[in-house]
């Protein structure tokens, strides 16, 4: 684990994004990120209209509402997997996505198992 640096939100009570890359220099492209958008700036169509864009698979039951679709580079080439999960009512939206990962890893499922395991801690309603 020595090998990767992240950083992102100071307290775990008010999470909002984490970042991990190969080096803590800000010119080393992001390997992860996951972000909270709570509240969710936008409408539940922008997210479906994202998920067209995208050719993006709604998400497995108990993990969804969202989708997960590729990352591909500007040649077209694979080169990871996203989420973007939200509340039903679409007041919060997480997003999670993986790049240059490790060999013969499928980059989008690992980031919906990231959803999954996510989704109760970050997406649960206010008590």
């Amino acid at each position: 684990m020595s090998d990767f640096y992240a950083s992102g939100s100071t307290s775990a009570s008010d999470f909002s994004h984490c970042v991990v890359s190969k080096s803590p220099s800000i010119t080393d492209k992001a390997l992860m990120t996951v972000e909270l958008h709570d509240p969710y700036p936008s409408i539940l169509q922008s997210l479906e209209n994202g998920k067209a864009r995208d050719s993006g698979v709604a998400l497995p039951d108990g993990v969804g509402p969202g989708y997960s679709a590729p990352v591909k580079d500007t040649n077209g080439n694979l080169v990871g997997g996203k989420v973007f999960a939200w509340t039903p009512d679409g007041s919060k939206m997480l997003a999670i996505q993986i790049v240059k990962g490790a060999a013969g890893r499928d980059h989008q499922a690992d980031a919906v198992e990231f959803a999954r395991q996510l989704r109760p801690l970050l997406l649960a309603p206010a008590p």
